[in-house]
């Protein structure tokens, strides 16, 4: 949430949204997040990077594009992997999606400079 909110995307924490990828997650902190008007990003939070990547092989990967890539007409969710965090984005908007992928793989918080 910290990595979206200094994005400038105002997060919202959406408690009453459950998941919708029911295949994968179990063990989990799972949780929804609201980004502006239709964004919903489903945020699955992993023990570690090995316990995501072996999760993550249960997705249909054709149901989903990268954070880069452009949509089809079917309106793909954005596959969005990092460490032992997996979200999976849906927004129609490009420079939405390249946003909140930014904010979500971008590497360790730099210290800030005295």
């Amino acid at each position: 949430m910290y990595r979206l909110d200094r994005a400038g995307l105002a997060p919202r924490l959406d408690a009453g949204a459950k998941v919708e990828e029911r295949s994968i997650g179990s063990g989990t902190i799972r949780f929804v997040v609201k980004i502006g008007v239709n964004a919903r990003l489903d945020v699955f939070l992993y023990a570690d990077s090995a316990a995501r990547v072996a999760d993550e092989q249960k997705l249909d990967r054709s149901q989903f594009v990268a954070p880069g890539a452009e949509q089809t007409i079917k309106r793909e969710r954005t596959l969005i992997e990092n460490s032992n965090l997996l979200g999976l984005l849906t927004s129609i908007n490009g420079h939405q999606r390249d946003r909140v992928a930014d904010a979500l793989m971008a590497g360790p918080p730099q210290p800030t400079k005295p």
